[in-house]
């Protein structure tokens, strides 16, 4: 009998996120030990965490995803918590370090999802590992290195030149990762931008933010993973042209300013079997919004679909 995961209706407040204590679990590999979450059963699911937070964060957003039949696995990316750097500073690295976590837990092959700067190693895991994926979902992903304004948060070239000197640069990441993660309220303006006018009386940003903040608070204590993803944006491209051959969920709102829609754009044109999903939710803040419920239907039918397809 093929698992089966089911859309059900989604409350708009606290019941939305996962409040319980997430479980670190170690596992040694011969590139040194990694640190991840294994919560829920049934179909599993390959998890790569964006830039400032961990796989608590990923946890406590995703809650639905184990209500609809998921197992999030999610490792703590090199440089993130209990996972040092040294285990893979590349995207490539990363990506192999995840495929042998999942040889030790017996996970043949997986759902793969990206979330925001977590899209580099995800598209280096399903390009390196198309035996070991499944189907790939990119929610408000980076795809393409910060060579342009184009490609920069708020399009806003002038940062490259900065951006390329990590010695000038670092201290206004840190300065302003401190601010943003201490300040709820700041970090829901800035991760939704144009939409924070509509989503501001939200009850579910209003308990997001907070929730979200505290996690991103415990990631400035250690900001080796989230510099070392700075360092590797500006590096070699990810995705290119029919580099990943397996199907693939784009999530994206066109009002990202974080990820600007040129990144959505960029997958669905160098990914030959793609759908683009362009959603009305937070900005990068795609739990939250009109299409919330969208969001995560859509991405529910099509794992639904691609994981009883492999079965």
């Amino acid at each position: 009998m093929p698992t089966t995961v089911t859309s059900t209706p989604i409350a708009d407040g606290d019941d939305l996120w996962f409040t319980g204590p997430v479980e670190q679990r170690r596992m040694q590999t011969s590139k040194g030990p990694v640190e991840y979450a294994d919560v829920g059963q049934g179909i599993p699911v390959l998890y790569f965490h964006g830039n400032g937070v961990g796989n608590d964060a990923v946890v406590m957003m995703e809650k639905t995803m184990l209500d609809e039949g998921c197992r999030l696995i999610v490792p703590n990316r090199p440089g993130y918590f209990g996972t040092p750097l040294e285990c893979g500073r590349s995207f490539d690295a990363c990506a192999d370090l995840a495929a042998e976590l999942l040889d030790q837990l017996d996970v043949e092959r997986a759902i793969v999802i990206g979330t925001s700067g977590g899209g580099p190693p995800s598209a280096c895991f399903v390009a390196r590992h198309p035996q070991k994926t499944i189907a790939l979902v990119l929610q408000c992903a980076l795809s393409h290195p910060f060579d342009s304004g184009r490609w920069m948060p708020g399009g806003n070239g002038m940062l490259l030149p900065i951006f390329r000197h990590l010695s000038l640069f670092l201290p206004l990441l840190r300065f302003a990762n401190r601010r943003q993660a201490r300040k709820p309220n700041f970090l829901a303006a800035s991760m939704s931008k144009e939409r924070f006018k509509e989503l501001r009386d939200s009850a579910a940003l209003k308990s997001l933010a907070p929730r979200l903040t505290d996690c991103m608070v415990r990631c400035c204590e250690q900001p080796a993973g989230t510099e070392n993803d700075w360092f590797n944006w500006t590096g070699e491209p990810w995705i290119t042209p029919g580099s990943i051959q397996r199907p693939t969920l784009i999530l994206h709102d066109r009002a990202d300013a974080a990820a600007s829609i040129a990144h959505a754009e960029w997958a669905k044109q160098c990914i030959p079997n793609s759908e683009l999903c362009e959603l009305h939710v937070g900005g990068h803040m795609i739990w939250v919004g009109k299409d919330q419920n969208k969001m995560r239907s859509e991405r529910a039918a099509f794992i639904r679909r691609h994981f009883d397809h492999s079965v």
